[in-house]
């Protein structure tokens, strides 16, 4: 693992602070000297070694690399430097629901639902894209300074494209607690287990509990046949209407739950709306805007690193709407945005890939992508994995390459989530008018979910939208040199 002067890895990244530490895997607040954002780097400790641990890393950088929401993680980058398995991402301020409920206790019932809203939305963005996630629980859902909700750790999560499983017969995947009947037995089970989870979420974040409690042998047992305590048995200001779809989604039989997680988002969006009946916001204010850079969070100044800390990122000062004109080649490279992305979107459609990082040779060249200025890989995870791809033999007339890194390819849909993670950070520099940045966000959203439908010709029409959108910004001054631009140049080159 890296020491306090290997402060630089695949020449981009530069570490500054550990800020959380697994049985596998170590957490960096760092800087993205290329782009000049602030990003989160977790690092495999090389010394761990083992088949699964391999694919759980590799598995969540696929599966997170074909999601793009703004409830779900974004990964970035994903690689190799030297020993060491990299896997970059979004860095997020906050901290998990886990550690919210210990800190507060039971949430009040209008919160409690404009979160599970948000949950429920990120879930039906990775179903819509074949993924599972598996493991869905209050410490894998994350709420960030701002109140956005972001689903994290897709490292037992299910590919529709995939049919092999991180189990074997018999074994289950995910925490007891949270664990659909259908699962257990290593059955698998499709997107209804992982609104089960929610459910389970939920009658914790209301009732300080989940619907069952002991042992994983206990908790299997009543899994399966135990019916969970009505939750106005618990706080009678739950909704009888909420109570109903609570318990709907901890139905034993999948067939019995909601359809789907975006069904599940709307209704209790309902509940959400009721927040002006228990004098609070629905979800937390942002924070008052400190100076520029980036400060521990407050949270984390007791009692050392946790697993999954994170880091508060202090906007700098709002600007005004931005009137500096970008260089020429920034221009240039607003207007040539759809053929990048429409071309690369082609590529993979032809080549029959699903969006998801394809690991590559180190010595192999590798067309830039827009995301980064050298072949950003796919998604990594959150518990890295030892490479299994073999090095490439040079011939007996070349000269060995020594890379520092095995770089991989963004599919299309890691591109777009790298695309829509930029237009975010150009927004919050203010070097974007925000009607703008909504747009773009609102395009990339519905590029994806063309291309997570089979329809990667209206992906691309969506594309061309928004490079006409951001064309138009540009002339009028509403967009200004940042961190969106240097991503689409690095793209052009």
């Amino acid at each position: 693992m890296p020491d306090a002067h290997a402060a630089v890895i695949a020449d981009r990244y530069e570490l500054a602070e550990m800020i959380g530490r697994g049985s596998m895997a170590e957490v960096w607040r760092a800087l993205d000297r290329r782009l000049e954002v602030p990003v989160a780097v977790k690092l495999l400790d090389p010394t761990v070694s083992g088949i699964a641990a391999a694919e759980r890393f590799a598995r969540e950088a696929r599966a997170t690399a074909q999601i793009v929401h703004p409830n779900v993680v974004t990964v970035l980058d994903v690689g190799q430097d030297g020993r060491r398995r990299f896997l970059v991402m979004e860095l997020l301020s906050g901290r998990s629901l886990a550690d919210e409920l210990a800190a507060r206790g039971p949430l009040p019932v209008a919160e409690t639902c404009a979160l599970l809203t948000q949950a429920a939305a990120g879930l039906d963005a990775a179903h819509r894209a074949g993924v599972v996630h598996r493991d869905i629980r209050p410490a894998n859902l994350h709420l960030t300074a701002n109140g956005t909700l972001k689903v994290v750790d897709f490292g037992l999560a299910h590919l529709a494209s995939e049919a092999t499983r991180l189990t074997s017969a018999g074994a289950f995947v995910g925490n007891a607690a949270y664990l659909a009947p259908e699962r257990i037995g290593g059955a698998g089970g499709g997107v209804a287990g992982d609104l089960y989870a929610l459910g389970c979420v939920a009658y914790e974040l209301l009732c300080g509990r989940p619907p069952f409690t002991g042992s994983p042998p206990d908790l299997v047992d009543q899994h399966l046949h135990r019916t969970p305590d009505p939750l106005r048995g618990h706080r009678p200001d739950i909704p009888v209407e909420l109570e109903r779809l609570i318990l709907a989604l901890l139905a034993k039989d999948p067939a019995r739950r909601p359809a789907d997680a975006d069904r599940v988002a709307r209704e209790l969006a309902v509940f959400a709306d009721r927040n002006r009946l228990y004098g609070r916001p629905a979800v937390p204010a942002p924070p008052r805007p400190a100076p520029a850079g980036m400060n521990r969070a407050a949270h984390m100044t007791g009692g050392g690193l946790r697993t999954r800390d994170t880091v508060v990122l202090d906007a700098p000062p709002p600007a005004s709407r931005p009137k500096r004109r970008p260089p020429v080649r920034a221009v240039l490279a607003v207007a040539g945005i759809a053929v990048v992305a429409a071309s690369g979107i082609a590529v993979f459609a032809a080549s029959g890939t699903s969006g998801a990082l394809e690991e590559t040779p180190a010595s192999a060249p590798v067309a830039a992508s827009p995301s980064t200025a050298a072949p950003a890989p796919s998604t990594p995870s959150p518990t890295p994995t030892p490479s299994a791809t073999p090095e490439a033999t040079p011939s007996p007339s070349a000269t060995p390459p020594t890379p520092r890194r095995r770089p991989g390819r963004l599919g299309p849909r890691a591109w777009l989530a790298a695309l829509d993670r930029a237009v975010a950070e150009q927004r919050r520099r203010g070097a974007i008018d925000a009607r703008t940045a909504d747009k773009a966000h609102r395009k990339i959203r519905q590029a994806a979910e063309k291309l997570a439908d089979g329809k990667p010709r209206e992906a691309q029409k969506k594309l061309r939208e928004l490079a006409r959108d951001l064309a138009k910004a540009y002339r009028k001054g509403e967009i200004s040199d940042g961190p969106l631009l240097s991503f689409i140049r690095s793209g052009m080159r």
